[in-house]
């Protein structure tokens, strides 16, 4: 534990400050993501009713499968590319228009797709305004350059045009939305801000990076395109089973369910989240960097970084289930026993999931986006069938265990393709 300890001081302290700064930065940027929305579930769960807030948070993991088609693996790909050529203001100016302009291509693809996908099914048809509105969600985050700030490990700068959204969204939220009715203001005030706010920092790159993001030729656009291209099969896969499951809830259970479930969820992620996920998003940049220039530092930091994360795991997972009624309760504004029992299992996934994190993300740093997809394509196979056998038998219960299901055999597969490359090697 002291050895532990130590290295993790020596991280911090040393060569590696960029990527704590960053970590840091990136934990208030999403603190404030998730902390204004946290604040305001009691009030919206009251104000609209549980029925109505599980509505708008099926709307909302819908777009989930979207999200997947925009990024199109440019959220590894891109922020690489940049972490490898920001030394080269004119090529990194040439990648990051050529990503923006293949995320706008495939966001006007998406809005056609979810327009027939809306109209197709009755859930979604019925409240087909709701499902526009809350595109924002898409149109914000193909807007949003994170991948240019974390390519050139600057997230700092974001921080700040997070806290005007979120201060507006508070008040806006407080002072317009009051009843049931008010349901799809909720959502455009959300997105509207994080339009307006995507749109700002994109406005500011020039000043804040040094960057002037130029239009691209069609050989870059090609070029980004392909490197995506595996990337992009892995977030497909990972999306599908991770993003819209109180969607999938909604299609095998009441709207009730789905809202008690949506709170559920919500804590749950908000715990995948804090602190590894994105420690591991601040990290990516500076180890893609490593692995090229220094590949066994890297390796040895990827170590460190697992070590840490595993000691982590261990101490708060126990606590996190211990408090789960008081966890539901700050999200939802009362105990549900319902809402504590899914958080107390999804916690299980959650442990899985950042005991594996970095030995998972070592394929993306060396580059290997191809073994990354083979991973997450078949787990994503597997869960998809566990997800529609154990629902129609166990209902929601049925749904979570698949979750699990799916965090050990990412697991098992990241172990047995990383023995594998490392046999290859000797």
């Amino acid at each position: 534990m002291r050895s532990i300890v130590k290295s993790v001081i020596k991280v911090i302290r040393d060569d590696h400050a960029s990527v704590m700064k960053n970590f840091f930065s990136l934990t208030f940027l999403k603190g404030l993501e998730y902390l204004v929305p946290l604040i305001l579930v009691p009030y919206l769960v009251r104000s609209l009713g549980l029925e109505r807030y599980g509505l708008v948070q099926t709307a909302v993991s819908c777009m989930y499968i979207f999200l997947v088609i925009t990024n199109f693996g440019f959220n590894y790909s891109a922020a690489r590319e940049i972490s490898i050529h920001r030394d080269n203001p004119e090529k990194a100016s040439r990648i990051a228009g050529a990503i923006i302009a293949l995320k706008s291509l495939l966001m006007c693809v998406s809005f056609i797709v979810m327009l027939f996908m809306a109209i197709s099914l009755p859930s979604l048809k019925s409240e087909l305004g709701l499902v526009i509105i809350t595109f924002g969600f898409i149109i914000g985050d193909v807007l949003f350059p994170v991948w240019l700030y974390q390519g050139y490990e600057k997230m700092y700068y974001l921080s700040r045009f997070q806290i005007i959204a979120r201060i507006i969204l508070f008040i806006g939220v407080l002072s317009i939305v009051n009843e049931p009715k008010d349901y799809l203001l909720y959502p455009a005030l959300y997105y509207g801000t994080q339009v307006i706010m995507a749109m700002s920092t994109l406005a500011f790159a020039h000043r804040l990076l040094g960057l002037k993001v130029r239009m691209p030729s069609l050989a870059i656009m090609k070029e980004q395109f392909r490197l995506g291209i595996r990337p992009f099969l892995s977030s497909v896969a990972q999306v599908l089973y991770t993003q819209p499951r109180v969607f999938y809830v909604s299609l095998i259970s009441t709207p009730l369910m789905t809202g008690t479930y949506a709170i559920a969820d919500k804590a749950a992620g908000v715990f995948q989240l804090f602190p590894v996920w994105l420690f591991v998003i601040s990290a990516l940049p500076k180890l893609s960097y490593m692995f090229e220039h220094d590949r066994e530092e890297c390796l040895q930091t990827l170590r460190t970084y697992q070590h840490w994360t595993v000691i982590y795991a261990l101490i708060s997972t126990p606590l996190i289930i211990l408090s789960a009624p008081w966890i539901i309760y700050v999200f939802s504004g009362e105990f549900n026993d319902q809402a504590a029992m899914y958080f107390r299992l999804l916690c299980i996934e959650t442990f899985v999931l950042t005991i594996n994190i970095f030995l998972i993300h070592y394929f993306p740093i060396a580059g290997k986006f191809g073994v990354f997809a083979k991973i997450y394509g078949f787990t994503c196979l597997i869960t998809l069938g566990l997800f529609f056998v154990l629902s129609q038998e166990f209902g929601v219960l049925g749904l979570i265990w698949g979750i699990i299901a799916s965090s050990l055999l990412l697991l098992i597969l990241t172990i047995y393709f990383r023995k594998k490359e490392i046999m290859a090697s000797l």
